[in-house]
């Protein structure tokens, strides 16, 4: 359950993060030098600050999380006295495991990206009290590109996010090539076992020890 709950959280604050600079990147595109002007007339007041701040300072932390677990690895790779030709690099672990892996993340990234971005839009349109233009506000020339730009952040996190894991397995993987599988046991002969009298048997064996040997027969 932690681990699951651990990919979602972090699928969760990499979305937030492309939608956030997504976000303002699209306006920084739309505005140019009246970009911070422009984002207190369209709503964009103290509680879309502190989001903003909020998301960036937790994806930092993310990140530093990342970061903090790889060199973590490396050093247990290099204390295991391992190297880049202990394990073979195929499948997963090769190179092109690393596009694999983003191609992974990529589209999904980018699809919830323009999802999140039109709905976000629309939505802050309609609080101002302007008509919501709907599902193609991005692809309207007053957004110069919007769609475009949207896109643009989510296939670079998703290349960062598909960096991190990539490496991520590479290291386990020549920690595990390093540590080798575990000495096998050999069993052991099985000693002989001896064979105690039954209660039974001890019993009957002692009453005929007691008992007088029954009378010769004497010849006539």
């Amino acid at each position: 359950m932690a681990p699951r709950l651990g990919r979602i959280a972090t699928a969760a604050v990499l979305q937030l993060a492309a939608l956030v600079l997504g976000h303002q990147l699209v306006y920084l595109a739309r505005y140019g030098s009246r970009f911070g002007e422009a984002l207190v007339h369209s709503g964009h007041g103290d509680a879309w600050t502190t989001a903003l701040i909020s998301s960036l300072a937790l994806g930092a932390a993310f990140v530093v999380l990342a970061v903090a677990r790889l060199v973590r690895l490396g050093v247990l790779v290099r204390r295991a006295g391992t190297g880049p030709s202990v394990l073979p690099p195929r499948g997963e672990l090769a190179p092109m495991g690393l596009l694999r892996t983003w191609l992974r993340l990529a589209p999904r990234i980018a699809v919830l990206q323009l999802v999140f971005l039109t709905a976000q839009e629309n939505l802050e349109r309609s609080a101002i009290g302007e008509p919501m233009p709907g599902p193609g506000i991005l692809l309207s020339p007053e957004y110069a590109g919007g769609a475009w730009i949207a896109l643009g952040v989510a296939l670079l996190v998703s290349l960062v996010a598909a960096l991190f894991t990539w490496r991520r397995r590479v290291l386990l993987a020549r920690l595990r090539a390093a540590r080798g599988p575990l000495p096998r046991v050999a069993p052991s002969s099985p000693r002989p076992v001896r064979r105690e009298p039954s209660p039974i048997e001890s019993l009957l064996g002692r009453r005929s020890a007691l008992r007088a040997p029954p009378p010769a027969s004497i010849a006539i």
